[in-house]
């Protein structure tokens, strides 16, 4: 909504003493519209004052309210808060507040990962700690970080998009529902390469060969570091048509990694390693 004219009190004022428009907007040199529009809120109100109410008023939060949407978020955490806030017949706004300053919940992404048992765990927090004392002297930047990935010619669900309401990540973890999708689509194994330097060729491997990875290679995807499904939000936001439609947009996505991100990566792996540390060997958020 514009703000009033400055011109106001005087434009009144003169419409009262009876002068006309055209001299008004003469005298005071405004928009004809501006004099015009408060005529003809006169004739429609009688007035020339504002009309009470004009602003919205503030909704209270109540226990009810609160209560009724924590009640609402149990039963299907994966509602947005746009479609939370039409089926309760509540702004958007007031269901946001609710969500983050009386619930305290965080919006989290939905995201798909491996139990981690026990012993795992325990194994990450070792080899965590091994791989940190060697970043000491700098073994990551010559180290060549590796990944393999099998995509799809369906799309998938969008990640930044799709989420789910929870105190903390271990309980979105926990409460994630499945995304169904259709059985055994073609699909192909892609081998990706990352390093300090740059970044190898996207190779697509054909069923039954093996890589033969010699020692400087890491696979350090379980501790977030890099890993192919970089590609997936936008290689898989929509189906493609073949195998080879799929191809070609993997290497163009592949092709796009700048080399700020590829550093920008390795700089992150002493500081990821320190994360899982921090965890004892648990999930991180960016597993």
């Amino acid at each position: 909504m514009a703000p009033p004219s400055r011109h106001r009190s005087s434009i009144l004022n003169l419409i009262k003493e009876g002068v006309l428009p055209v001299d008004i907007i003469k005298r005071l040199v405004v928009l004809s519209k501006t004099v015009y529009d408060l005529i003809s809120r006169f004739k429609k109100l009688g007035t020339f004052l504002d009309r009470r109410g004009r602003e919205r008023k503030a909704t209270v939060v109540t226990p009810d309210r609160i209560k009724a949407v924590n009640q609402g978020i149990g039963r299907i955490a994966h509602r947005s808060i746009r479609k939370m806030a039409k089926g309760m017949k509540i702004s958007r706004r007031l269901l946001g507040s609710i969500v983050k300053d009386k619930l305290k919940l965080i919006c989290y992404r939905e995201r798909k990962a491996a139990i981690l048992s026990e012993a795992t765990t325990k194994k990450r927090l070792e080899r965590s700690k091994k791989l940190l004392q060697r970043t000491l002297n700098g073994e990551h930047l010559v180290t060549v970080f590796f990944d393999e990935k099998l995509f799809t010619v369906q799309a998938e669900f969008n990640p930044q998009n799709h989420r789910i309401l929870a105190e903390t990540s271990e309980e979105d973890f926990a409460n994630g529902k499945a995304i169904h999708q259709g059985s055994h689509p073609a699909s192909v194994m892609v081998f990706g390469a990352v390093c300090a330097d740059g970044k190898s060729p996207l190779l697509f491997v054909d069923q039954g060969v093996k890589i033969n990875k010699k020692s400087t290679f890491r696979r350090p995807q379980s501790f977030g570091l890099f890993h192919l499904g970089v590609l997936q939000n936008k290689v898989n936001a929509k189906p493609h048509s073949s195998i080879e439609a799929l191809k070609k947009t993997l290497v163009k996505e592949w092709d796009a990694l700048s080399p700020d991100y590829l550093h920008a990566t390795i700089d992150a792996y002493p500081r990821r390693l320190r994360a899982v540390i921090e965890k004892r060997g648990g999930r991180m958020e960016q597993d």
